[in-house]
């Protein structure tokens, strides 16, 4: 089967298109990043190589369509219509949706009714959604949501301390995000350390969350009913005191968009810096003498490494630390200030091997009790694997 993957993210869009059989093959890949900014670009790598295009300003929107040109100008898919079927990352459908399903009118619905809090996801999801029925409407489309995996994490983990009619009404408790992340993590440390129950992953890039992961399954993350919640990110606050919502509704009389707008756009380390959203640049700022950008990564350090510490308590301790995303994956200094001091959990990074480990490597980069690993996550694979098993299932 030939599946396009697609992950129409908050700041980017990943996609990679698969052969899927017997064997699985990636055929082309491609990232559009930096969206909302003056230097967006393509990324597309595929056998042919590997082709740049800087287009500035790029929407999510213009991004779809510059995917889809990009595609078929590849060679390696000269038409829409080959394609067996779509998998797309879908973020929050809530307790209404939360298995790979095929997009239908619930899905939408599902999406629509929580966009006004996942909004920095929903609605690209709906735009590419509307955008592949508009231009390949007899290509099957499937939903791969992220909080199927997070569905093992017990009650108690869960719940939120409101009142009882109103969680099971609105469906208001913990859902987790980065899930096809997270299951691929699962996987992948299965099988480099297949003795380890206890994992601790920490999927940081523009989204950051952290996950403990107990015998293959998601146990708690920091993330919650939405993604905003948790760790700080790029332009969202992760937690804070709710009341302080209330608070600046009556002081400032500022109204929920504006309120949304603040929490999805301007918070963060954006928000603490007043530079930038993206580690790269905060880390270049502070080098120069900015301490507002410095403060942003502190916080950023602090609140990782809080969650590392409670999810190992959780555990009853830690046997592997993962890092992912496009910082985990790519940033030896955060890595290393984050373990910094975890010597009582047995994590120590060998700073030789930290700094090895960038660019998309995979590796150990400790020689401690708790193995530190960075393990590149395969969110589309995962989509894709999803995808291909609903299509063989429907098919019989």
């Amino acid at each position: 089967m030939r599946i396009l993957a697609v992950n129409s993210g908050g700041s980017s869009i990943k996609y990679e298109l698969f052969e899927i059989g017997e064997q699985e093959t990636s055929i082309l890949r491609g990232n559009i990043k930096r969206l909302y900014r003056q230097d967006s670009f393509l990324e597309q790598t595929s056998s042919s190589g590997t082709l740049v295009r800087n287009v500035p300003n790029l929407d999510h929107e213009k991004g779809l369509n510059l995917m889809l040109e990009a595609l078929t100008e590849s060679g390696c898919l000269r038409d829409l219509t080959r394609l067996d079927a779509i998998g797309i990352k879908l973020i929050n459908g809530g307790k209404r949706v939360m298995e790979t399903r095929f997009i239908d009118d619930e899905v939408l619905a599902a999406l629509e009714d929580l966009a006004s809090v996942t909004p920095v996801h929903n609605p690209p999801a709906l735009l590419a959604i509307e955008i592949f029925r508009r231009i390949v409407p007899h290509i099957p489309l499937v939903g791969v949501f992220e909080t199927t995996f997070h569905r093992s994490i017990p009650q108690a983990h869960r719940v939120y301390g409101l009142p009882w009619s109103l969680s099971t009404e609105y469906g208001l408790e913990k859902l987790g995000f980065h899930g096809n992340s997270y299951r691929y993590i699962a996987e992948r440390i299965a099988e480099l350390s297949p003795h380890h129950k206890r994992v601790v992953a920490c999927h940081l890039g523009s989204g950051c969350s952290v996950c403990a992961i107990k015998d293959g399954k998601s146990f708690d993350i920091s993330s919650g009913f939405t993604p905003q919640s948790g760790i700080i990110m790029s332009t969202r606050p992760g937690d804070f005191d709710p009341q302080v919502l209330l608070y600046l509704a009556e002081k400032a009389g500022l109204q929920p968009a504006d309120l949304n707008r603040i929490l999805t756009r301007e918070s963060g380390l954006l928000g603490i810096s007043r530079v930038s959203g993206e580690m790269w640049e905060l880390e270049r700022a502070a080098k120069e003498g900015n301490a507002q950008a410095q403060l942003a990564i502190d916080v950023f350090v602090y609140q990782v490494k809080k969650y590392i510490g409670g999810f190992a308590a959780l555990m009853g301790g830690v046997e592997s630390l993962v890092f992912t995303g496009g910082i985990g994956e790519n940033d030896a200094y955060i890595r290393e200030s984050i373990c910094e001091g975890l010597a009582f959990l047995g994590i120590e990074i060998d700073p030789e091997l930290n700094a090895q480990v960038v660019g998309g490597k995979e590796g150990k980069i400790s020689r401690s009790t708790c193995e530190v690993w960075v393990i590149p996550t395969r969110e589309e694979l995962m989509v894709a694997r999803e995808t291909a098993r609903l299509i063989a299932q429907k098919r019989g």
